[in-house]
């Protein structure tokens, strides 16, 4: 019989989410430390913004008009 394997990086985040979002209650100790020591990421910023820029500097390298 065969160990059964750990979470894959990717399942390990979907099980955190799963977690996160099971609604812990606002006035426990729990829910208190993870305001404090896991902040909720920054929004990824815009793409399209960085993408017209670095196709014109692409272009401009090469030569292109």
């Amino acid at each position: 019989m065969t160990a059964k394997r750990g979470p894959t990086s990717r399942g390990a985040h979907r099980m955190g989410e799963r977690e996160r979002s099971t609604g812990i209650d606002p006035d426990d100790a729990a829910a208190q430390w993870l305001r404090e020591h896991d902040p909720a990421p920054p929004p990824e910023s815009s793409k399209s913004s960085r993408k017209s820029v670095e196709l014109h500097r692409f272009r401009k390298r090469q030569g292109v008009s």
